[in-house]
């Protein structure tokens, strides 16, 4: 039972740094972030309530710019 509610507390404070985080910053600079230090892409979806297409292809899209 204690294990459940850990995780229960635990997914809640996930939820609310991501409200914190997605304050004021555009999708896209969250995802290269949260890229950048290693969220695999369907965990990102799934933290900013999008889809892993969207965050694929915004990561492709900032390796493209990267690379020029």
């Amino acid at each position: 039972m204690e294990n459940k509610s850990t995780n229960q507390a635990l997914q809640e404070l996930v939820m609310l740094f991501t409200i914190i985080v997605k304050r004021s910053v555009p999708q896209s600079t969250l995802i290269q972030e949260m890229n950048a230090v290693g969220f695999e892409p369907k965990r990102i979806a799934e933290l900013l309530r999008t889809t892993p297409n969207t965050v694929s292809v915004a990561i492709n899209r900032f390796k493209k710019m990267k690379g020029k």
